[in-house]
């Protein structure tokens, strides 16, 4: 059966040998060149997370190093993003649409092997070599952006750009759901193209719509300045802020637009106001900030991983009735 499996989505093997070999390679011509440029330019000490040490270059070259490699970066994560959908729709959408649109089912539903066994071993054919390409080119991609440290923009903080979506254990979560949403609906459209455009649809929705959620379950913390003209934010890089503003004498919050300034504000001739007289006058004693900490992040992850698993496992065991009543 593995081998009938086999020389029947040979075509889709081959390629995904060839985008292992051919996106690995793009990957590490790239990071070498990445870290040529680098120690040409003297910006090591910036790549160590160093920005304001000796040997960390010129702000010309930080600036012209991020304008030259960021958006190169970000395509990579971007890559790692999309990786999962494209094997979803090009591979497991029509992996039993094609069968039953061709008729070919009903030569594998008289053969020795059960409808379960043979659902099993077109599913596993195809995901365990697509696991593969997924790990392997977010191992890398990840391993150049690291090497980019505080000069690149898609480390640090796991909530910024596609980071969160695009390190851990979440590649492999997407591509666990997209093959079983694939297969689904596969059988159920009955048809590839349409199969096809449906995961396409499916899985795009979905990812919005779990972008729109899931940072709503976690934890929020409040920073306090007690001076109102100083920040409540500690510096650090590894936080969301959820909300921020001012805080009254009773320490309630006070709304940003309900604070003016105006009548603080410097002036040619006149001697530098009092800031702390004039936030005193607005009735305001301080800032807060209402943060994500960066350190939830892989909680979130290996929540949505476990959550993403289970509808897989729900997906192929619909998969698997749907066969089973396919006549």
């Amino acid at each position: 059966m593995i081998w009938v499996a086999w020389r029947q989505h040979r075509a889709q093997l081959t390629t995904l040998a060839a985008l292992l070999l051919l996106g690995g390679a793009a990957v590490l011509v790239l990071h070498s060149s990445m870290t040529g440029y680098i120690e040409a330019h003297g910006l090591q000490a910036c790549a160590a997370g160093r920005e304001l040490a000796d040997g960390c270059g010129t702000p010309q070259a930080r600036a012209d190093f991020r304008k030259g490699w960021s958006g190169l970066l970000m395509a990579g994560k971007v890559v790692v993003l999309a990786l999962p959908v494209v094997l979803g729709v090009f591979c497991a959408a029509p992996l039993f649409a094609r069968e039953i649109e061709h008729g070919t089912h009903v030569l594998a539903f008289t053969q020795s092997v059960s409808r379960f066994q043979w659902m099993i071993t077109k599913v596993a054919v195809l995901l365990l070599p697509s696991a593969v390409v997924v790990v392997v080119l977010q191992f890398l991609v990840e391993r150049w952006a690291s090497a980019a440290g505080d000069l690149g923009s898609v480390v640090g903080n796991p909530f910024v750009f596609l980071s969160f979506d695009t390190t851990g254990p979440m590649p492999v979560a997407h591509l666990l759901f997209s093959f079983a949403a694939g297969a689904f609906l596969g059988v159920v459209a009955r048809r590839s193209l349409m199969a096809m455009a449906t995961t396409f649809g499916a899985l795009i929705a979905l990812r919005v719509l779990v972008s729109g959620v899931d940072m709503k379950f976690l934890p929020v913390q409040r920073m306090i300045s007690h001076d109102p003209a100083r920040s409540a934010l500690s510096g650090s890089d590894e936080l969301v802020v959820v909300r921020n503003g001012y805080l009254g004498p009773d320490g309630r919050d006070v709304p940003s637009s309900a604070v003016d300034l105006s009548a603080c504000a410097p002036r040619p001739g006149v001697p530098e106001p009092d800031m702390g007289a004039c936030y005193a006058q607005s009735g305001v004693t301080g800032q807060f900030a209402d943060v994500i900490q960066g350190t939830a992040a892989p909680g979130l992850q290996l929540a949505e991983f476990a959550v993403f698993g289970f509808a897989a496992v729900l997906l192929l065991v619909g998969t698997a009735w749907a066969l089973q009543r396919q006549h």
